[in-house]
């Protein structure tokens, strides 16, 4: 059995959509999207075999791979992949963040799709190239049984029931069962390979690596260092895949822009672990002139906060650690505190930064619509499959957002702190990880 060590909160709410790491991290290992496309952009096979062009060159024919079945068991159809990109188990209106990649679906038969993307060109015929958007995790199998925690999965791998409810401590292990291709395997429990995940928010983590772990996403320097003193462990830095960014209600367009070495200062003064300042080009400074249909709003008034909060995400730690430092910076001063702070908030006292405000959930979602507050710090994907789509993510949940203004602070990632001998880990396009083989 392998052990993976998680220091982020996991809520089955969210499956098959990640919202943060652990969640990445755990969710692709029990859902699949239709094609899978690896660190180096290569496509492949996922939940769908083959996939082609029809004549008009306009829409993709997708092809399920044979036998494809929920991890229950029940085969999977072509109208349980409509059912699960649509609103309502019938199908129907496409979910928002399907309709980001998706302008139509439907099931030709048990095993073939018709998919209409939103191409770079609106309606204009697809180029012949693979369809990487059927990669994005937004687009991600699962169908919800009534009475069950975890959606199903159409991976050949299933949870252990008993493992998957929370301790009264706050530290919960989820295990996940690998079944064989081969039913008549299932008779021996010993060709069930399992992966366990020890799931400890808030811990130190180089408890987890005291407690066993074949493999730990970190980014605290303290594991690192701490894995670097003990030979089993030997770590390996993933992939820069996020950015920090900071959103300014009202920011004008000829505002300076923040310089690489004030984006580098925040990086090692202010983020707890691996980060450097934001390095371009940024994919949303040079999206493609005639082929982005997004519905930007009219740009907002330079109105003085009525806040004075920077608001982050609770969940992210190195967005937590830049908004108390650009809190700590309007109380200091220095010719380093007033380089940082005349980029970001040039129009001082009419907007500061007073408190750093750590929400969640449908807080989170409505402070950000608002926007209200004096600034927002948000992590965009450093590379994301579609840029065109990702703008269009970003202005659904920000509606008063523009591109122009975005203003980058600094870039993180996640170091793989593994086992020595353990294999079976791959890579993907973001940057995640596959145990495709129980960590054997």
């Amino acid at each position: 059995m392998a052990t993976v060590g998680l220091g982020e909160r996991i809520d089955p709410a969210n499956a098959p959509h990640p919202s943060n790491e652990s969640e990445r991290l755990l969710f692709r290992q029990l859902y699949e999207t239709p094609v899978r496309v690896d660190c180096n952009g290569r496509v492949g096979p996922g939940l769908a075999a083959s996939w082609r062009l029809d004549a008009n060159r306009s829409t993709w024919i997708v092809t399920l791979r044979d036998k494809a079945r929920f991890s229950d068991g029940t085969p999977v159809t072509a109208a349980d992949v409509v059912s699960a990109w649509s609103i309502g188990s019938s199908g129907g209106e496409l979910r928002p963040e399907v309709r980001r990649l998706v302008r139509a679906v439907s099931a030709l038969d048990d095993q073939t799709l018709e998919i209409a993307l939103r191409s770079e060109r609106g309606d204009a015929p697809l180029a012949p190239l693979a369809p990487l958007a059927l990669a994005h995790t937004d687009l991600a199998i699962a169908r919800r049984v009534p009475g069950t925690l975890w959606p199903l999965g159409t991976r050949p791998v299933r949870i252990v029931p008993d493992g998957a409810t929370p301790a009264s401590s706050g530290r919960s292990v989820i295990t996940l069962i690998r079944l064989p291709v081969d039913s008549t395997l299932l008779e021996k429990p010993e060709n069930l390979l399992s992966v366990r995940f020890i799931i400890a928010p808030g811990r130190d983590p180089r408890d987890l690596l005291d407690e066993g772990v074949d493999l730990l996403l970190t980014r605290e320097s303290t594991a690192l260092n701490y894995a670097a003193t003990l030979p089993q462990f030997v770590s390996a830095p993933l992939e820069w895949q996020r950015t920090h960014v900071l959103l300014i209600p009202g920011r004008a367009r000829t505002s300076s822009p923040l310089s690489a070495e004030a984006r580098e200062a925040l990086a090692h003064d202010a983020v707890r672990g691996e980060a450097r300042g934001a390095l371009g080009p940024f994919w949303w400074e040079s999206l493609p002139v005639s082929g982005c249909e997004v519905a930007y709003s009219q740009p907002r008034s330079q109105a003085p906060s009525t806040t004075g909060r920077i608001v982050y995400d609770r969940s992210d730690g190195a967005a937590r650690d830049l908004a108390e430092r650009l809190v700590g910076l309007v109380r200091a001063s220095g010719p380093g505190a007033a380089a940082i702070l005349d980029a970001l908030v040039p129009d001082r006292p009419n907007r500061t930064y007073q408190i750093a405000a750590g929400l969640t959930g449908e807080a989170l979602v409505m402070a950000r619509r608002r926007g209200n507050d004096a600034g927002y710090i948000m992590v965009f994907d450093r590379r994301p499959l579609d840029p065109c789509r990702e703008i269009q993510a970003i202005v659904d949940n920000v509606g008063w957002v523009d591109p122009e203004t975005i203003v980058p602070l600094v870039d993180t990632r996640l170091q793989a702190v593994v086992r020595r001998g353990r294999s079976g880990v791959t890579r993907e396009w973001d940057g995640g990880l596959s145990i495709v083989d129980g960590g054997r």
